[in-house]
């Protein structure tokens, strides 16, 4: 089982945040890799524990999530975790608690995969909307924490920026195995950091916007477009249908 971090910009702070929740759950220090690109790579060998691999690859979270895959071998048990998360939570009685073993937790992931496709996490840390189930329908698995038996065919498939884990959450859908555990979700500091997808993406309504329209033709069968006023502006996101026969 192999943990990895696609990480930019961040090498001053990832050993505050995903590395050390690794540490705190005694992930075995040559297991984790951490996939940097080439301008970066000193600054982050320099900060990082010696017997944590530091791996160069390519710059952009479509093209480095796609590296990733092909450094591995096809069917590999992979976890892979953001570079800023601080703590991963489980719901019980109504309240998100600390998991207990992140080791533990892999573990029945890939038990439940049974040797095939991806089971991904909750994508808000709000115990309201959470429950204690495990869906095996077209759900979104936000890509800041999932695990996968490695597929290439589909993990190099991305082609979206701002969407890339919608796209990677359907493929797997229709051709693999996608589950998601609605009562597990990570806290992190994704808006509050530089680096990131921040970066190397323009984020701002008219890319999401065009992002958005491009997978809805692309993919419209699957999805709809939530386009809507919120009390910070204007938001517009993709929305999987429920309950569609795949």
């Amino acid at each position: 089982m192999k943990f990895v971090i696609p990480s930019l910009g961040r090498s001053s702070m990832i050993n505050e945040k995903t590395l050390q929740v690794l540490k705190n759950y005694n992930i075995n220090k040559q297991d984790i890799f951490v996939f940097v690109i080439k301008e970066e790579y000193d600054s982050y060998r320099n900060k990082i524990d010696k017997d944590i691999n530091i791996i160069i690859g390519k710059k952009g979270i479509s093209e480095q999530r796609s590296f990733i895959s092909n450094y591995f071998n096809n069917n590999e048990k992979i976890v892979s975790l953001d570079d800023d998360i601080t703590k991963i939570l489980e719901l019980k009685e109504n309240k998100l608690v600390q998991i207990e073993s992140l080791k533990e937790l892999s573990e029945k992931a890939f038990d439940l995969l049974e040797g095939n496709g991806m089971i991904g996490i909750y994508p808000t840390a709000n115990p309201f909307y959470m429950s204690e189930t495990l869906s095996n329908d077209l759900k979104f698995c936000i890509g800041q924490l999932r695990w996968f038996y490695n597929t290439q065919e589909i993990e190099s498939k991305r082609t979206y920026t701002l969407l890339e884990d919608y796209e990677v959450s359907l493929l797997y859908c229709l051709e693999k195995k996608c589950l998601r555990f609605n009562n597990i979700c990570v806290k992190a500091d994704f808006n509050k950091l530089c680096g990131g997808l921040k970066n190397v993406a323009n984020r701002d309504f008219k890319a999401k916007q065009e992002e958005v329209n491009r997978f809805y033709e692309q993919y419209k069968k699957y999805c709809f477009i939530s386009d809507r006023e919120t009390k910070t502006g204007r938001k517009i996101d993709i929305r999987f249908k429920s309950k569609i026969k795949l």
